[in-house]
């Protein structure tokens, strides 16, 4: 399973943000963290703080030094979803976590900029099927 996650900035359940780095840690083959809704929070500072419960799972203990071929941070989120799509081989499963239907992601100074997720999923899965 390749897993795409991200958690909310601005104070939104920041207790949830290493809890489901483990959950993913402990289910998924490749995690991929990414910008969900940063708010005004850094969005580093939020992968970080997922990714400290991914150490903290079996995930990040496989390999010397937690070093995993398997792991990815892209602020972009359209890089995250490309980056799931290009690795997925068959009978694999891609699984999108916090957007969903949503369309917006918050950023800062109460920013909103446009989102289709499932828009930018299909786009991305077209240009991959012109390239072969």
């Amino acid at each position: 399973m390749i897993c795409l996650l991200g958690g909310q900035g601005g104070g939104r359940d920041k207790w949830k943000r290493g809890a489901m780095g483990k959950i993913a840690g402990e289910h998924c083959s490749t995690i991929i963290l990414t910008n969900e809704d940063p708010y005004d929070e850094n969005p580093n500072q939020i992968l970080a703080d997922i990714q400290l419960g991914i150490q903290n799972s079996k995930f990040q203990t496989r390999l010397p030094n937690n070093a995993d071929p398997n792991f990815y941070k892209f602020l972009e989120r359209k890089d995250a979803i490309k980056k799931a799509f290009s690795l997925a081989k068959k009978d694999d499963v891609v699984l999108f976590t916090g957007k969903g239907g949503e369309i917006w992601m918050c950023v800062k100074d109460n920013k909103k900029i446009p989102w289709d997720e499932k828009g930018v999923a299909e786009e991305l899965l077209t240009e991959m099927q012109m390239r072969r």
